[in-house]
């Protein structure tokens, strides 16, 4: 099982990996790690595995991207560092070695997380094996959480057989790690006693896609996926734009399917209403004013003492003459007596 082939999943291991190169890179500004620059300015690959080494171990404490493993952070660092200088092209290995050694000595980190296991990879054959079980392991918490407990999201082809292999490798491991076998000094045999100690009782065979798809199949739902999204933003981006024209369309019925349905409806509701009850107050404003500082006042009160209780209800009656009191008045306003009706409160 070569870690190479599976570089292109979506695996936590990848993505620490990739942290690793970048994150603290900014932080290893060194006079060693310029020297394998082509030119002031021009970095290569190894010139950045070298800055990238060293901005991690100065940074070591706040380097907490391995979740459970995380007690395992120094190990991971060696697996990174080698897996990259392995793949450096036109560099002698020993060479970039012994810089990437020299930069860790110089570290004050070096008592927290200790180099030793970087040269001791170097021609190791055992080394695949070892670097495969520490990313199983790292891998298992985030595969089981989403392929594991559930059938929802399918596990492509390929992921389904990184899965296997990696049982396989478990098994086989454990299988030449038995004490009858005397294989204590075994570093693969190493790597399964640090991951028991976070998943005792063989946790990691218990890993199983319930549900596999080919990527072709599993592509298509992603991009149809993508495009229903884009579709959503942009009915969303319409409802916008209509909401900001105020031409006072009713865009109800459309957002009703769409995530501002109960703000649109809540918005119109809200006009009708304003737009009913602004009248009424205007009215009853009036109607106030004239009762209280003009002779309609008494004219209506006495109009309802001759009418009783039951003239309350006829309104066409009462508004007649209220309306021909108020025409007499204004025929003799010529007269120099003014009569103007004034209610207490």
């Amino acid at each position: 099982m070569g870690t190479d082939d599976y570089d292109t999943l979506s695996l936590t291991s990848n993505r620490c990996y990739s942290t690793l190169d970048t994150r603290y890179i900014i932080y290893g500004d060194d006079e060693e790690c310029k020297k394998l620059e082509t030119s002031p300015g021009e970095y290569t690959d190894a010139s950045l595995l070298c800055m990238g080494l060293k901005g991690n171990l100065e940074k070591y404490d706040a380097l907490d991207i391995f979740g459970k493993m995380n007690n395992y952070k120094c190990k991971y660092l060696s697996l990174w560092a080698y897996d990259r200088l392995s793949k450096l092209e036109g560099v002698k290995e020993a060479t970039m070695m012994s810089t990437l050694l020299g930069i860790w000595g110089k570290s004050t980190n070096f008592k927290k997380c200790y180099s030793s296991d970087l040269p001791a990879y170097s021609n190791n054959k055992d080394y695949i094996k070892e670097k495969s079980l520490y990313d199983y392991a790292l891998n298992y918490e985030n595969l089981e959480n989403l392929y594991g407990k559930t059938d929802i999201i399918p596990c492509t082809k390929k992921l389904a057989e990184y899965i296997r292999k990696s049982i396989e490798l478990y098994n086989t491991v454990k299988s030449e790690c038995e004490p009858s076998r005397n294989t204590n000094f075994q570093r693969s045999c190493t790597a399964l006693k640090d991951i028991e100690t976070i998943y005792p009782k063989d946790e990691l065979l218990n890993l199983e896609c319930k549900r596999i798809e080919d990527e072709n199949t599993h592509s298509r739902e992603v991009e149809g996926s993508k495009a229903l999204l884009q579709q959503e933003r942009q009915h969303e981006g319409h409802l916008k734009d209509h909401r900001s024209s105020g031409l006072g369309l009713d865009f109800t019925e459309n957002a009703s399917t769409g995530p501002y349905a109960s703000e649109d409806a809540s918005s119109s509701d809200s006009h009708n209403a304003i737009g009913t009850t602004l009248p009424i107050l205007g009215v009853l404003s009036i109607g106030f004013v004239l009762y209280k500082f003009t002779g309609l006042g008494p004219m209506a009160r006495n109009l309802l003492r001759t009418k009783g209780i039951n003239g309350i209800n006829s309104h066409d009656g009462l508004t007649d003459e209220l309306l021909e009191s108020a025409y007499d008045r204004n025929a003799h306003l010529d007269q120099t007596e003014t009569y103007v009706g004034y209610q207490a409160i």
